[in-house]
């Protein structure tokens, strides 16, 4: 029973994830397309979720930056999984606590300030297809949320996931950071998601790391912990 609690937190993110498709319309919120669209044309004018596929026709480059974008839950989960099954419980604390708080800081944006994105909007990206772009369109189909596009959470996640890594199993750290890279250009190449979602979510993801680490610096001062045991 206590590795389950405390494996538990790994299925947050895709648990809450799934029930925002409920969650959104419930808070009535008018969706924000036309506002990030507008920031879209302001820092990336040459509309690189429309264009990028057509000026790379190459399905070796479809195929691969939608396997990185694939990996996306491989990149979350195994870090964390690692840590705690070689009994590293303080790093797999410190790595869920600022999965954690990403994942907060993304789904309540997603609650007041709903973008739909361009995949709902105009539709896929005339990338190249192949068995892995197609296997990608269909796990989206069965269960995308509209209205989570802004920030990117699968970008400011892995985000967290690389630093994690990078911190604490250097090697795997590596491979993250590699995948993180393919997986943020792949949103945007596939016609997820608008270039400023996946910068935004690389920046959710620098904050939240940069908040983790400050709160368990916090949490773990001599103060704190005489406070705690008073």
């Amino acid at each position: 029973l206590r590795r389950l609690r405390d494996l538990l937190p790994l299925a947050v993110g895709a648990f809450l994830y799934v029930e925002l498709r409920w969650l959104i319309p419930a808070f009535g919120r008018p969706h924000a397309d036309a506002i990030v669209v507008g920031w879209e044309r302001s820092l990336f004018p040459s509309n690189p979720s429309a264009t990028w596929a057509p000026s790379l026709p190459s399905l070796l480059v479809s195929e691969t930056l939608h396997l990185a974008y694939a990996s996306y839950y491989l990149l979350v989960l195994l870090p964390p999984l690692v840590l705690y099954l070689r009994g590293r419980r303080t790093d797999y604390a410190r790595t869920m606590l600022a999965l954690v708080l990403v994942y907060a800081a993304c789904f309540l944006t997603y609650l007041v300030f709903p973008v739909d994105g361009p995949r709902y909007l105009v539709g896929a990206a005339a990338a190249p297809d192949g068995p892995v772009r197609a296997a990608v369109l269909h796990l989206l189909a069965a269960g995308s949320s509209r209205g989570t596009a802004f920030p990117s959470s699968h970008v400011a996640a892995s985000v967290v996931a690389s630093l994690c890594a990078l911190r604490f199993q250097r090697r795997l750290g590596v491979v993250i950071a590699l995948l993180t890279c393919g997986l943020a250009l792949g949103t945007v190449y596939g016609g997820f998601h608008y270039a400023v979602d996946a910068l935004a979510g690389g920046i959710v993801g620098l904050a939240a790391w940069g908040l983790a680490s400050t709160l368990w610096r916090a949490l773990s001062s001599p103060g704190a912990q005489s406070a705690s045991a008073a």
